[in-house]
C-alpha cells in the first residue's frame, strides 16, 4: 500500500511538533528532508539518517537548498518554522512578522518557483479574536482579530497561503493549532526557556525552577484564570500529514483550494484546573506566584473541531491527565502510581 504522502520537506523540523511530525512521517512511509535554524531546535531529536539543512526560511537559497535535496520535488512543504511566544512578541513585533510572515512568504514562493505543488502551514489559535459574540467553542469561521504581533503575523502567513491556492498553482492549508502537549516517539518538550504551562508546572512542583507564575487570577472565567485547548501531539502530527495528503489529492486532480482546519482537543481547562492534574499526577503541590494579566493573552480560546472530526476522520484524545504524565516521565519527575 502506497504512503498516504510520498515525501515531504519540513521546516522548523528539530523542533517539539516538528520532530515528533519527522518520526510520524517516517513511520508512514514518507520520504523527509527536515530544515531547521537550531537557534531553538535539536538535531539530535531526528534520526540521524535524515538529511537536514541547517538555515533560516527567510533565505530563499536555504529553502532551495533543501527543496533539491530531494533530486524531485516533494509532494509537499509542511511549514512549522516559526517564532511562537505570544508576550515575547510584544516585545519584538517586527522580528516576529519578519519570521513569520516574511518567512511563510519566502518559503512560499521557492516552494511555488520550485513545482511543490502543496503547502501546509502550521498556523496558531492565536489568529482568533477575543470576543466572539457569546461562542465559547471557536470554529474555523470564528472572528479573527489577533490581540499580539505572533497572532497577527500567523495571520498573514494564512492569507499568503489563501492567495497562493487561488493562483491554481498549488494547493495550500492552514492548520490553527491550540495548546499542543504530550509525548509522541520520544520527543519532549525542549524549550529554553521553557515557556508552557504544563512543564513550567511540574519542574516547579518538583522544584528545579522557582515558583509557577499565574498570570491572571480574575479574569471572567470560571475560576478567573485563562482557560486553554490541549491538543495532544500526537492528534497534530496525525492531522498535518492527513489535511497535506488529502491537499495532494486535490491538487492531482486538478482542483487546487485552500483549507483550514482547528486542531484542539475541543475541552478547555483553566489554568488552575491544569494545575490541579499536576498536582494529582505527581502527588505533590504546585508552587504558585500570581501576578497580573499578560498583555497579547485572552481569557478563554477553545477550539470546536468538527472539520478535525469530518474530515479527517481524527478523534482528538481529550486525556489531560495522560499528557500531563507524560511531560513529567520525559522531564525525568516521579508520576505518582
Amino acid at each position: 500500500m502506497p504512503p498516504l504522502l510520498r515525501s515531504a520537506l519540513v521546516t522548523g523540523a528539530a523542533g517539539y511538533v516538528g520532530a515528533t511530525l519527522v518520526h510520524h512521517l517516517l513511520q508512514a512511509g514518507t520520504q523527509v528532508v527536515g530544515l531547521d535554524s537550531l537557534e531553538r531546535g535539536h538535531a539530535d531529536a531526528l534520526p540521524s539518517w535524515v538529511p537536514l539543512v541547517q538555515g533560516d526560511v527567510r533565505e530563499p537559497d536555504t529553502v532551495r537548498e533543501a527543496i533539491l535535496r530531494f533530486g524531485r520535488p516533494p509532494d509537499a512543504c509542511i511549514h512549522l518554522a516559526a517564532r511562537s511566544l505570544v508576550g515575547e512578541s510584544m516585545i519584538e513585533p517586527g522580528r516576529y512578522h519578519a519570521v513569520n510572515a516574511g518567512g511563510t512568504q519566502v518559503v512560499a514562493e521557492a516552494c511555488l518557483e520550485m513545482g511543490v505543488p502543496v503547502l501546509t502551514l502550521a498556523s496558531s489559535a492565536a489568529v482568533l479574536g477575543a470576543h466572539q459574540a457569546g461562542q465559547t467553542h471557536l470554529d474555523e469561521d470564528a472572528f479573527v482579530q489577533p490581540a499580539s504581533p505572533h497572532g497577527a503575523s500567523k495571520l498573514a502567513a494564512e492569507r499568503t497561503l489563501q492567495a497562493l491556492a487561488q493562483t491554481g498553482r498549488m494547493s495550500t492549508v492552514s492548520l490553527r493549532l491550540f495548546n499542543v502537549a504530550g509525548v509522541g516517539y520520544g520527543c519532549p518538550e525542549r524549550h529554553d526557556p521553557e515557556t508552557h504551562l504544563i512543564p513550567l508546572a511540574i519542574l516547579a512542583a518538583a522544584g528545579r525552577v522557582p515558583p509557577l507564575r499565574l498570570f491572571g487570577t480574575d479574569l471572567p472565567t470560571r475560576d478567573g484564570t485563562c482557560i486553554r485547548d490541549y491538543v495532544h501531539v500526537l492528534d497534530v502530527v496525525e492531522a498535518m500529514l492527513r489535511a497535506t495528503a488529502r491537499a495532494v489529492q486535490l491538487q492531482a486532480s486538478g482542483e487546487s483550494a485552500y483549507d483550514l482546519f482547528h486542531v484542539g482537543s475541543g475541552v478547555g481547562h483553566t489554568v488552575r484546573e491544569v494545575l490541579a492534574v499536576c498536582e494529582d499526577v505527581l502527588g505533590v503541590p504546585v508552587p504558585v506566584d500570581e501576578n497580573p494579566p499578560r498583555l497579547g493573552d485572552v481569557a478563554e480560546i477553545v477550539s470546536k473541531s468538527n472539520r478535525l472530526r469530518q474530515v479527517l476522520g481524527i478523534e482528538p484524545l481529550a486525556d489531560l491527565r495522560r499528557m500531563v504524565a507524560e511531560c513529567a516521565v520525559s522531564l525525568g519527575v516521579t508520576v505518582r502510581g
